[in-house]
């Protein structure tokens, strides 16, 4: 048996979205449809199930804090680089690179 073809209506509806929107994210390729004539436009169920299935993201693993620190990602304030500990002769090879940017 085919599955039903869902007017742009009733797939904005099925979306909680505007009309407009729904047209909009057609045009910006994020949503696929049937275009039936120049002007009308269908959607399967399954197009929809795409797009929600495309949008949807996974929440992360909640870790507990004593293994945080084993994590792979960077923790906050981001990696960095130690220093070498001569911030003086850093601090001019820095100055002379702005320098050679102007």
């Amino acid at each position: 048996m085919l599955s039903p073809l869902y007017t742009p209506e009733q797939a904005a509806e099925y979306l909680g979205i505007k009309v407009k929107t729904l047209h909009r994210l057609v045009r910006e390729g994020k949503l696929a449809c049937i275009q039936v004539t120049p002007r009308d436009r269908k959607f399967t169920e399954a197009q929809i199930q795409d797009f929600i299935e495309s949008r949807t993201i996974t929440m992360p693993k909640i870790v507990d804090r004593k293994s945080a620190d084993k994590l792979p990602f960077p923790r906050k304030g981001g990696d960095f680089q130690k220093s070498t500990g001569d911030s003086l002769s850093e601090r001019a090879k820095m100055r002379n690179e702005v320098r050679s940017w102007l």
